[in-house]
């Protein structure tokens, strides 16, 4: 049975909206029997105004999730020892930033930093962060696929910023040793040979930054 190296004990793992963070994270968490951390997204009050309106509400609900991360992360690790569970998560912390520096002007940036700052000081980091990588089309067809209200109207070019914010931070990031992983020709749902060449490198663990692009499937 695959098994996390023991010195990870917490790995996060990141992406765009659609790039399969959360399936992927409760795949992992049954096939390795760690504790798992889901992000409490819908329970943003301004979530669904900031889809219709980004600049006008932008703010509201980026500090709302900043503090809701940090609250979680905060709360999640108090208790935790040498003996707990490994812990697997559908976002870090810092993915935040990411957002922000999409979303806010100047002054809020600014107002934003100033509140991050203090937080970030004393959350838990990732041993370990895996990037799911995708193209924006294979994004938006995910999103469309998967149906939810708040985001049925979502703008293609916010997610094709996003998705090069999200690019360019984990091209320069050096926190903790990185895995990035194309998804652009695996579907890990509904072919299990799929998950299972994601899950294996991933309990590999390799140091440092490394690329990971599964050979396309077989069409039959």
């Amino acid at each position: 049975m695959p098994q996390l190296p023991k010195n990870i004990r917490y790995l996060a793992v990141e992406g765009v909206l659609g790039a399969g963070k959360t399936t992927l994270v409760r795949y992992l968490c049954q096939a390795l029997g760690t504790q798992i951390l889901l992000e409490d997204f819908e329970n943003n009050p301004f979530l669904n105004a900031f889809y219709e309106n980004r600049k006008s509400y932008a703010f509201q609900t980026q500090i709302v999730f900043l503090l809701s991360r940090h609250k979680q992360i905060k709360e999640t690790f108090l208790q935790q020892n040498l003996f707990a569970p490994q812990i697997i998560s559908d976002y870090a912390f810092i993915k935040d930033r990411i957002f922000a520096s999409l979303n806010l002007d100047e002054n809020e940036m600014a107002l934003y930093n100033k509140i991050a700052n203090l937080l970030e000081k004393d959350i838990v980091r990732p041993d370990y962060v895996v990037y799911l990588q995708a193209n924006t089309d294979v994004l938006l067809e995910r999103i469309s696929q998967r149906d939810r209200a708040f985001e049925r109207n979502i703008d293609p070019e916010y997610i094709s910023a996003l998705n090069e914010c999200y690019n360019s931070f984990f091209m320069h990031y050096d926190q903790t040793p990185l895995l990035i992983v194309n998804t652009n020709d695996i579907d890990f749902v509904r072919h299990p040979e799929d998950f299972q060449m994601i899950l294996e490198t991933i309990c590999r663990a390799p140091q440092g930054s490394n690329f990971y692009s599964p050979k396309p499937r077989r069409k039959t």
